[in-house]
Formats: C-alpha cells, sequence, structure tokens
C-alpha cells in the first residue's frame, strides 16, 4: 500500500498549516476569550478558496476530494478545534444541498456557500430525537398551492446566529413509510423566513465561537422549490452527510491529540521538579509515549477511512470504527495533557485545559460512542 501524499496534498496540507499559524491561532484566542463567530478569519479562509472546499468547481468551490480534504481539518484542528467544526459544518451542509438540490438549486444556492458570504446549518436533532434520529416530530404539511408548512422545534443547532449565518436545512416528517417508520423531507429555510426563529447562544464548555442554538418553526410556509430532494428521501442523504462527518470528527480527534502530544512534551522539557525536567521521570516518559503512540494509530484509522470514502468504496464500518476509537482515545490523551501540566492544567485559560474540555464532545458529536458501537456490532451480524 502506499501511503505517501501526492504532491499536491503536501501543498496543500502546508498551506493550511501555514494558514492555521497566522490567521487561526490569534481567531482562536479571541474565540476563547469572547465567544464571537471568527469573521476575520473565516473571511482570510474564504479567500483562499477553502470555503468552498467540497463544492464542485462548477458552482464556484474548489472541488476537494474527501480524503484531501480530511487532511486539511486534521492540520487545521490541531490548531483550532472550534474553527475547524465551523468550516466543516459548513461544508458537509454545502456537500447536502449539492447532493439532494436541483439544478436550479445548487445554482442559486452554492455559489454563496463557496465564497463565504453565508455559512449554513444543518437541523436535525429535537429535544426528544438525538441519537434516534427518525424520532424527530417536527412536520411539514402539504399546502393546496404546492408548498409546505413547517411547525416544530430544532435543538443543539450549530453554526447559527452570527452575521452570516443563513440557509438551515431543516429535516421534517412529511408522511409515513411502509411499517410505520416517518418519511423525512429536508427544506431549506432562509434567515429571515416569516415563524423561523433562533433563540440565545446555548452556553458550552467548549467550542466557545461556534454558536449553538435552539431553532423554532412556528407556521412556516415554504415554497415548493424549497424542497430539497424527493419527497420522503432526506434520511438516507443524511446518513450519507454523517458518514463523512463522523470521519471529520476522527480527524478533529487526530489533531487534538497531536497538539495535546506537543503541548506536553514541550512542558514536561521545561517544567523543572526536584533538579531535572519532568520529562526525565520514568512516568511522564510513559505517557508522552502513549500520546504518540495512540495518536499514530488514531491517524492510520482516519486516513483509512478518509481513503475509502474518496475512492467511493463503502465505509460507513471504518468511519464509525475511526469516529468510536479515536474520539476516546483523545479524550484520554487530552486528560494525561492535563495531568502533565499539573495545577496550570486545570486552570481554565490554558492550552491543555481548552484541550481536555474540547475532547469530551468527541464522543458526542456525530453519533455517541453507543452509536458507533451499535453500528458495528450490526455490520457484525448482531441482530437489531
Amino acid at each position: 500500500m502506499d501511503f505517501d501524499l501526492t504532491p499536491d496534498q503536501q501543498a496543500l496540507v502546508r498551506m493550511v498549516a501555514g494558514f492555521a499559524r497566522d490567521h487561526v491561532a490569534p481567531a482562536q484566542a479571541e474565540m476563547e476569550r469572547d465567544n464571537r463567530f471568527p469573521i476575520k478569519a473565516w473571511a482570510a479562509w474564504s479567500d483562499l478558496g477553502m470555503a468552498g472546499a467540497m463544492i464542485p468547481e462548477a458552482h464556484g468551490g474548489s472541488g476537494l476530494d474527501s480524503l484531501s480534504y480530511l487532511l486539511c481539518v486534521e492540520e487545521l484542528a490541531a490548531t483550532s478545534q472550534t474553527f475547524t467544526q465551523i468550516w466543516q459544518i459548513h461544508s458537509l451542509v454545502s456537500l447536502l444541498i449539492a447532493d439532494l438540490g436541483t439544478p436550479e438549486q445548487q445554482a442559486a444556492l452554492l455559489p454563496d456557500l463557496a465564497a463565504g458570504r453565508k455559512t449554513p446549518a444543518f437541523a436535525l436533532t429535537e429535544p426528544g430525537a438525538g441519537s434516534d434520529a427518525a424520532a424527530i416530530r417536527t412536520r411539514a404539511d402539504r399546502q393546496p398551492d404546492g408548498g409546505w408548512r413547517l411547525n416544530g422545534t430544532k435543538t443543539f443547532i450549530t453554526n447559527t446566529g452570527s452575521d452570516i449565518s443563513d440557509g438551515t436545512v431543516v429535516f421534517a416528517v412529511t408522511g409515513q413509510r411502509p411499517g410505520g417508520r416517518p418519511a423525512i423531507t429536508a427544506f431549506h429555510v432562509p434567515r429571515d423566513t416569516p415563524g423561523f426563529s433562533w433563540g440565545p447562544p446555548l452556553p458550552k464548555m467548549a467550542w466557545h465561537g461556534l454558536h449553538t442554538r435552539e431553532l423554532a418553526l412556528a407556521d412556516v410556509r415554504l415554497r415548493a422549490d424549497q424542497q430539497l430532494g424527493p419527497e420522503g428521501g432526506a434520511f438516507s442523504a443524511a446518513l450519507r452527510s454523517l458518514t463523512l462527518g463522523r470521519i471529520g470528527l476522527a480527524a478533529l480527534a487526530c489533531g487534538l491529540a497531536r497538539a495535546c502530544r506537543d503541548l506536553s512534551l514541550d512542558y514536561a522539557l521545561q517544567r523543572q521538579q526536584f533538579g531535572k525536567p519532568i520529562a526525565a521521570f520514568q512516568l511522564t516518559q510513559a505517557k508522552l509515549a502513549d500520546m504518540a503512540a495512540h495518536h499514530d494509530a488514531m491517524c492510520h484509522m482516519t486516513h483509512h477511512a478518509a481513503w475509502l470514502h474518496a475512492t467511493g468504496r463503502e465505509c460507513q464500518a471504518a468511519a464509525s470504527m475511526a469516529k468510536l476509537v479515536t474520539s476516546r482515545l483523545a479524550a484520554s490523551i487530552a486528560r494525561d495533557a492535563m495531568l502533565i501540566h499539573g495545577g496550570s492544567g486545570y486552570m481554565t485559560d490554558t492550552p491543555a485545559n481548552r484541550l481536555f474540555r474540547e475532547a469530551q464532545v468527541l464522543e458526542i458529536g456525530e453519533g455517541t460512542t453507543e452509536i458507533q458501537q451499535i453500528i458495528l456490532a450490526r455490520h457484525m451480524g448482531c441482530p437489531a
């Protein structure tokens, strides 16, 4: 097997590393302090064509393959989990619109997303429907003119509320499938639609600058051409998006693990106790060695899943495996990083503490650890 990156991929990763150093690192410090969307860094990122990285070139994007995209996610995530997740949500929703949209919808919606002028959101989760996504209660009722009326509540919806947040893909029940399961349809809802509203930002332990809100839909009237994809056909598209999202979360975990490893090694070489650096103590060395070994294993799993996705192979199980293992290991690595930093790691204004807080959500987002275990057990032949 060939593990080498292409020259183009190597150049792309170097570009992202330089951008992360010059633009994202200062933005991360500001987000952690002010909890504001990083508009200047986002504008600079968009100027490089990266807002539209996964959008087809015909609609103003860069048309990156998924492996190249995920390598960028990993590199960026070593500097800022928050900025990376803003970009990842933007990219996944853009891909969903490209997947489900008609040529007219693609032409109308994708250029603004490719240019970074708007950032969309993905509204599936509800107060009573998280891991059980098929349990959503938001309804869309067909109107005499062929349009729709939506009612319901969504929660934990990210990339909402900034000045450029616009264009939420809302999933709603539009009927019933044979066997009693709901038929779920997707709709594109602009921010200024009457009856559509955001709640205040929900307070989070990390990912400050990436706002998470509750969305309310009260008799929201939509035209027929705001329906994305076939009626009742959105759930399978959402699952396709989640597969790439799970590999993306694994890439986030790899970036976080690398940041923890490098930060901990630097600190251990500088921190003196009993007349020598704590890196000289075998128990500290054991933690650092585990970080290095686990990070390497995480990257191999993630890159394999990304390669499967980029080459069009079946990768649902590989995506779940990568997400399951990397999120667990990232949480363990972040805990060891905080312990190596001792008292300073317990202070909320230190990078080690931020990385520890950020690691906790990796076992929740894009399907919890338990959901990944269920998926893998079914792939192994266990009964539902």
